[in-house]
């Protein structure tokens, strides 16, 4: 089908201002959207892709003339059209399961059934991810974000969805408890949105890596930037909390000014090698610490939990404050495979607020002949 443009010679002029203010407002709509560059197919034209892709089919004539198309029923194959995010149809989306730690399940939305979670699994709207007290979990959501969702925790996908079928994402999920470290893909897009809420605030970002916190028995929210900046918003007022602060939030009342996070504990020796689990993590006393967080992870953090837990400070036991301690950490379940590993370990301050990691780096190969047992004392100091 071909459209024909007819005007009358007293309709020209009139037709012609219309034509360049409707210009001139898609141009400065789409200087203020990030954008899909669709390369076309042998067949397309501008009403057939505004059915597939767009939010309404009569945005082709807004195609047209973003693009300067002479003739919308006849597209050149490999031809890229500029097309503004937030003009694209807002589609379903999932959330994929990347690792599981321990126990882990998930009340599936569509059923109202409790399922045990996998690794390769989606999850979609509505769905809530359940951590047991020995449990974690890595996510991939279709931005390419992860999240690594620690013990203890609940956590729903409140709405899941992407604009067509680019990775531009409308991700929001909401953690009814526990905690949970982000990475968020970097983004500038119009319309594209990354939120995680909790009972008592709710964190915003455009690309960042940061920790949230919620504790239901305290009421209370916490976050930490590691990198990036969070918007933290609640009671309506929103803090702004730049990379090495936190801030935390009680249920009902405005965050607290942002603080800075602890510094990471300075480590001991560190050898590249180990050759035998427990790995020891040497490190000296934080001062300001009143706990300590101390985790295994792979190299690749968010693809799996293998120990995470809690210390307290030693305080009382004669040590003097510049004398290393020694921490012997034991993954939890089966044998690992040689390979890339990381210990960290962050002090925790009199807010509950968890600071900066000191991370150890090493490589495992295993001595020959040598049997993994796992030890319920997964820890301990020396």
């Amino acid at each position: 089908m071909r459209t024909v443009w007819r005007t009358t010679p007293g309709k020209a002029k009139l037709f012609l201002i219309s034509g360049l203010l409707s210009s001139a407002l898609l141009a400065m709509t789409a200087a203020h959207s990030e954008e899909w560059l669709y390369t076309v197919r042998p067949g397309d034209t501008l009403l057939g892709v505004s059915a597939d892709y767009l939010i309404r089919t009569d945005y082709w004539s807004r195609l047209q003339t973003l693009n300067g198309v002479a003739d919308p029923t006849r597209l050149p194959p490999g031809m890229k059209l500029r097309i503004p995010i937030p003009w694209l149809k807002r589609l379903p989306a999932k959330v994929q399961v990347l690792s599981t730690r321990g126990e882990v399940s998930a009340v599936i939305a569509a059923t109202g059934q409790t399922v045990a979670v996998h690794p390769g699994q989606s999850l979609q709207t509505g769905d809530t991810l359940l951590t047991g007290p020995d449990g974690a979990a890595g996510l991939e959501f279709r931005d390419g974000s992860r999240v690594l969702l620690q013990a203890g925790s609940e956590l729903r996908m409140d709405t899941l969805s992407a604009y067509g079928p680019t990775r531009f994402a409308d991700t929001r999920v909401r953690l009814l408890q526990g905690r949970v470290e982000s990475q968020v893909r970097p983004r500038t897009e119009a319309g594209s949105r990354y939120e995680i809420s909790t009972p008592a605030a709710t964190s915003a970002v455009r690309g960042t890596r940061y920790r949230i916190g919620m504790d239901p028995a305290e009421a209370t929210a916490r976050t930490e930037v590691l990198e990036g900046a969070v918007a933290f918003q609640g009671r309506q007022t929103t803090r702004t909390v730049k990379q090495g602060f936190g801030s935390l939030a009680e249920t009902g009342q405005a965050p607290l000014p942002p603080v800075p996070l602890l510094p990471p504990p300075k480590l001991g020796e560190r050898p590249p090698v180990v050759t035998r689990w427990p790995v020891q993590l040497r490190f000296f006393p934080l001062e300001g610490a009143a706990a300590y967080r101390a985790q295994l992870v792979p190299a690749d953090p968010f693809k799996g939990l293998l120990l995470d837990t809690l210390l307290p400070a030693l305080k009382s036991d004669g040590r003097e404050a510049t004398d290393a301690l020694t921490l012997m950490l034991n993954p939890v379940g089966p044998a690992l495979p040689d390979g890339e590993y990381i210990a960290r370990i962050r002090g925790i301050d009199d807010k509950g607020l968890e600071g900066r990691d000191a991370q150890y780096r090493f490589r495992f190969h295993a001595s020959p002949g040598q049997d993994f047992e796992e030890d319920e004392n997964r820890y301990i100091y020396k």
